[in-house]
């Protein structure tokens, strides 16, 4: 059975999201969608369930076959059990019986009995995976399906993917899920759609080398077209010999829309943190009779990348607004420093519904926003995190959510915080946003706080782990892959007390070893560098202007050396722990 995409045109007034689209998936192909916030992944998937309809072109679908969709923002029916709604695409052919019904839907830690009324939006989308998972379907179609899962359930659907037997579409911004789940990636890029047979690793191998090939047929006709206007630009008596069809040709080929690569990235800015930055004594909190934790304590250093997990409702959102002062601990004593400015990314925040435009909204916060690299206006900044062009002049009202939730990060990183804490930061980012922001919080000069469920990114983010259990919060000294190998939570005790695990093995962190391999190779150049400005000092003794000009860069390395050093014995020391 096949879907086939044949020169398919689509367009959102005079915007183009399709242009002569050619694709064919099969019930053979697993396929992971990618492309940036508000590209047109989603109205992919509803072209192919005919919520949306091409504009030109044609959509082929063999005789009969049965879809199974799954929206990232279900619409679910009130006044219902559980079971009922997930029982409810079942026909006399394919029928879906109560044990399977209630296995699906405890695996999702809902209960099958609950009566459908005021859901939350995690609780809306398990219950429709729940639905799709038990309804027969010819091929299976998923918009962001691992969204409000926590790791045990992303793990299932991990493993129920892999032994799928049907044909299978999906978006998804979990780079390990789609390692797993995929053997074949569609990318859509400016309109157009690329084919790749591969799963997520060689898909990274096979694009880059197609942007390589890109930007060198581009320089070529960049070269070409530079000559043929120069050929143009020639006297009054040349132009009447000129070739008709060469100006027809140069005229359509100076159409082209070149692929400029946008920079995407955006360092912090050094501000002063103090000694006393965030400090938590025994705190505790519950709700309903139910203890989320208790006696916790945590005194947060200017170093720490803390990734924090547990299962969906244990209270990881409620620790942040503890944090943020929007709730209060019912016991415990919390501490802040003076020089705190906290960058909060929030799950659950929503930008105005208004005719508000994006470049507005940014200027509202600051229109002089500090990085490394020099002050940036706010259209800059948005330009950076690819909000260009009518983007920037869209109103919030008709923004994709997935270019709501970068505007909202664009807005927390435009504070230039020196703590952050993020809450779910990945949900509806695309990839490439992704990637961008974990640049960020590895350059970032300040501690982090992360709530995630997305492996990947906790894997490139977190050097320790908090995660709850039995009522307590617990600490892993070791990435997230490191966690899930190391820590049975099983079979953890249930002490409310918390407790430090080390790594049961040697081997460093990856992100540790990166820097401390980044910071030797740093002080390898300030060594050549000191020594050849103390070789022109050297040779150059009656040179009055030369001897100040080499002095004073030989006193500015000299102090960039010293904390560079400072900063390298400060990671041996780290490293030791690992030695031990």
């Amino acid at each position: 059975m096949i879907i086939d995409f044949k020169n398919v045109d689509f367009s959102y007034t005079t915007r183009p999201i399709l242009e002569k689209v050619n694709f064919t998936l099969t019930d053979q192909d697993k396929t992971g969608l990618v492309g940036v916030n508000g590209i047109g992944k989603s109205t992919i998937l509803k072209l192919i369930i005919g919520d949306e309809r091409p504009k030109s072109g044609e959509i082929i679908k063999s005789g009969n076959m049965i879809i199974s969709y799954l929206p990232q923002d279900p619409f679910i029916p009130e006044g219902v059990t559980f079971r009922d709604y997930v029982m409810s695409q079942g026909t006399k052919e394919h029928p879906i019986n109560d044990y399977e019904a209630n296995a699906v839907i405890t695996k999702m830690k809902l209960d099958p009995e609950r009566i459908v009324n005021n859901l939350s939006g995690g609780e809306k989308k398990r219950l429709a995976l729940a639905k799709v998972l038990v309804t027969y379907q010819d091929f299976l179609i998923l918009d962001e399906p691992t969204n409000h899962l926590d790791n045990d359930m992303i793990i299932y659907l991990e493993k129920y993917l892999e032994k799928y037997k049907h044909g299978l579409l999906m978006v998804t911004h979990d780079r390990y899920f789609l390692e797993k789940c995929c053997n074949t990636m569609l990318e859509l890029d400016k309109a157009k759609i690329y084919s790749y047979k591969a799963n997520y690793t060689h898909f990274l191998e096979m694009k880059a080398e197609r942007a390589n090939q890109m930007a060198h047929q581009e320089e070529k006709l960049k070269k070409y077209l530079k000559a043929e206007l120069e050929w143009l630009h020639r006297g009054v008596e040349a132009r009447r010999t000129k070739s008709k069809s060469r100006i027809e040709r140069y005229e359509k080929l100076s159409k082209t829309k070149f692929s400029e690569q946008k920079g995407f990235e955006f360092n912090s800015v050094s501000s002063y943190l103090g000694h006393k930055i965030l400090k938590l004594e025994n705190v505790s909190k519950s709700y309903n009779d139910k203890t989320l934790f208790s006696n916790f304590s945590l005194d947060v250093l200017r170093t720490d990348h803390l990734g924090i997990v547990g299962d969906n409702g244990c209270g990881k959102s409620t620790l942040f607004k503890c944090l943020m002062e929007e709730e209060k601990f019912d016991t415990g004593v919390m501490e802040k420093g003076e020089t705190l400015r906290i960058g909060y990314f929030s799950q659950h925040f929503e930008l105005p519904n208004s005719d508000k435009t994006v470049l507005a909204y940014i200027e509202e916060e600051s229109n002089a926003i500090e990085t490394l690299d020099g002050t940036l206006t706010a259209r800059a900044l948005l330009n950076n995190f690819l909000f260009d062009g009518e983007l920037l002049y869209t109103p919030l009202k008709s923004l994709s959510g997935g270019e709501k939730r970068r505007l909202q990060l664009v807005k927390v990183l435009s504070k230039n915080p020196n703590f952050l804490i993020l809450d779910e930061p990945t949900n509806d980012l695309d990839i490439y946003t992704i990637e961008i922001l974990e640049q960020y919080i590895d350059s970032f000069i300040g501690p982090v706080l992360c709530v995630s469920h997305d492996r990947y990114f906790l894997d490139n983010i977190a050097d320790k782990i908090l995660y709850y259990k039995n009522g307590s919060i617990l600490t892993y000294n070791g990435g997230f892959s490191d966690f899930l190998e190391n820590v049975d939570l099983s079979n953890q005790a249930k002490e409310n007390v918390s407790v430090t695990y080390k790594p049961r093995h040697t081997s460093l962190p990856s992100k540790l070893k990166r820097e401390i391999e980044q910071t030797e190779k740093t002080i390898e150049e300030y060594d050549l560098k000191i020594a050849e400005l103390k070789k022109i000092l050297k040779s150059n003794p009656s040179d009055y202007q030369i001897l100040i000009d080499a002095q004073k860069d030989l006193d500015e390395i000299n102090i960039k050396y010293e904390e560079v050093a400072e900063k390298y014995l400060a990671l041996m020391e780290e490293k030791e722990q690992y030695n031990n």
